[in-house]
């Protein structure tokens, strides 16, 4: 019987310890996955322009927007959106300034 009852403790303190063991969730790493995917798109389209108006950048936006609802279609999260448009508009900052910059 003590054995039955140590080892029901020892489940029962296993469980706790794994439910409580901070993992990373699938959330945090959508958006990391968004952020680092927007760095091919925004480099091929800041290599488009003919720096015409640079340092312009209002356009930004838009050009982050053609792509959420492709992302949309493809099924992918509400967190790897945001994270892609977040990455899309700072790489796309960097990378036109890297071929317009003066």
């Amino acid at each position: 019987m003590n054995a039955l009852k140590l080892t029901l403790f020892l489940l029962v303190i296993l469980f706790i310890v794994s439910c409580a063991t901070p993992q990373s969730s699938p959330t945090d790493s959508d958006h990391i996955k968004g952020y680092n995917m927007a760095r091919e798109f925004a480099k091929k389209d800041a290599m488009k322009p003919t720096c015409f108006r640079y340092p312009r950048m209002g356009y930004v936006e838009p050009r982050a927007r053609k792509y959420t609802k492709l992302l949309q279609n493809q099924g992918r999260s509400e967190n790897f959106i945001k994270g892609f448009r977040i990455g899309y508009e700072n790489y796309y900052r960097e990378f036109l300034d890297l071929y317009c910059g003066r």
